[in-house]
């Protein structure tokens, strides 16, 4: 035990209810640090935690982490954590990172024979379990973050606790849901990087938490499942984002179909080899949608999904089109998206786009106020717009935000459109813009709208 510092003596004439509250701003490391000041600090923050965050603590092995996963391991054998009333549980290994332009993960010096042999991704993340079996007594949030494959079977008792209200799981490889599954307080579900062996264990699982509104699944990969049905009437916010996992029409569920018509948000990313369906939600106000178009019949479940999303108020909708068909086919004449009050869209890679296409879809949209566009860059030949002109540009629409302007002239040629008709518009506004001519051809577009001020960032 160290000698108290000058310093320490001063504090410790305060009482332990104000040393606590100044241990409970620190991170969980640093206030477990104290415990060797002196006899009366060695307990004294385990009355100050609440949260116990054990961040990138399976760091690359030194002589001090090594100490620290010890102490660890000691604190929750520790009796005194029976009487601990944690509201919050974290442990990860942020140092390793996930790099998504290349759908791998960067572990830092892994040409090194030395910390390949070295770096505790044995018996140290074994400890995991007990930590989180000893940390259970009454936690509501539990965050695991390990993205070392693998390593780790999570405990069943982690999927039978009363008390959690948070659960975010963010663990690479194996893992499954056990069949007797049971979260009956449960609000908060994430899934990350999963391969669930048994996928009908997991579904099973959401439809059983009663008062569960936010789930996520992020980058999984399903086993032993041709449907991905998500069943639960509380749930108020989902994500379903594959990345590239499943964006081959010829990979994925047979089907994706979605009960959930207390919606308030929905997030959707590939995944659509068979479509994905949604039941009726008329609470939904935002949604957010990135497939790829791989062939004609992709076509159709993007059309299929979009009428599944008609009610919101809010939507982003990114549409990366590799069979180059998508935007020359008509737009299904029945979509009719009459809450929608703003639109992000996205098209960066598509050297086929048209603005006939966008026309079209404003169309479908009659109460829109706020457009946004993120649009490819063309060499080709521009081909002329419409001549009817969508309601929403000419009663509803104030804003216009157009980014990664590269002065085209099928791009010039979109912009004097929506200036030439749009009667109510107050702002449009121009991103990435290069050169200062490109600017002053902007200024001299005519302009519909007396109110109508153009800014370019």
């Amino acid at each position: 035990m160290a000698k108290p510092s000058k310093s320490v003596a001063v504090l410790d004439g305060l009482p332990d209810h104000i040393l606590c509250h100044i241990l409970s701003f620190l991170p969980t490391k640093e206030a477990a640090r104290t415990s060797v000041l002196s006899p009366r600090w060695r307990y004294l923050f385990l009355s100050s935690i609440s949260i116990l965050d054990f961040k990138s603590c399976l760091t690359p092995p030194t002589k001090d982490n090594n100490s620290f996963l010890n102490f660890v391991d000691r604190f929750f054998s520790n009796p005194r954590l029976l009487n601990l009333e944690l509201e919050c549980f974290r442990v990860n290994d942020l140092w390793v990172n996930y790099d998504p332009s290349i759908n791998e993960f960067l572990m830092p010096f892994d040409d090194d024979p030395w910390f390949a042999e070295a770096r505790p991704w044995g018996g140290d993340y074994l400890l995991i379990n007990r930590w989180i079996c000893a940390a259970l007594r009454g936690v509501k949030e539990v965050g695991i973050s390990l993205i070392n494959k693998d390593v780790l079977s999570l405990p069943n008792l982690l999927f039978t606790s009363h008390s959690l209200v948070t659960l975010k799981l963010k663990i690479r490889g194996a893992n499954d849901v056990p069949t007797d599954a049971c979260l009956p307080n449960l609000r908060t579900l994430h899934f990350e990087f999963f391969e669930f062996l048994d996928g009908r264990s997991v579904l099973k699982l959401i439809s059983t938490c009663p008062v569960l509104e936010d789930f996520a699944f992020v980058m999984c990969q399903f086993h032993e499942i041709s449907e991905l049905i998500i069943h639960n009437l509380s749930l108020k916010r989902l994500v379903l984002d594959f990345g590239e996992l499943y964006a081959d029409s010829h990979r994925g569920f047979n089907a994706i179909k979605i009960d959930a018509p207390n919606l308030v948000y929905f997030k959707y990313v590939n995944g659509m080899a068979g479509g994905c369906t949604l039941s009726e939600t008329k609470t939904l106000e935002r949604a957010d949608i990135e497939m790829t178009v791989m062939d004609n019949g992709d076509g159709e479940r993007v059309t299929n999904l979009l009428r599944g999303v008609c009610n919101v108020r809010s939507l982003y909708l990114a549409i990366e089109d590799d069979s180059r068909t998508f935007f020359l086919a008509p737009l299904d004449p029945m979509f009719a998206f009459n809450n929608l009050v703003e639109l992000e869209f996205r098209n960066r890679y598509n050297v086929d786009w048209q603005g006939s296409w966008i026309v079209e879809l404003l169309h479908c949209m009659p109460n829109l106020k706020t457009l946004i566009l993120n649009l490819a860059s063309t060499t080709e030949s521009f081909r002329s717009l419409p001549n009817t002109v969508p309601w929403c540009l000419l009663f509803q629409i104030k804003e216009i935000e157009i980014k990664h302007f590269a002065g085209e002239e099928h791009m010039f040629a979109m912009v004097s459109y929506f200036l030439k008709h749009a009667t109510i518009i107050e702002k449009l506004i121009i991103r990435d813009i290069g050169a200062s001519t490109v600017i002053e051809k902007l200024s001299s577009l005519p302009k519909k709208s007396e109110k109508c001020e153009i800014v370019t960032r």
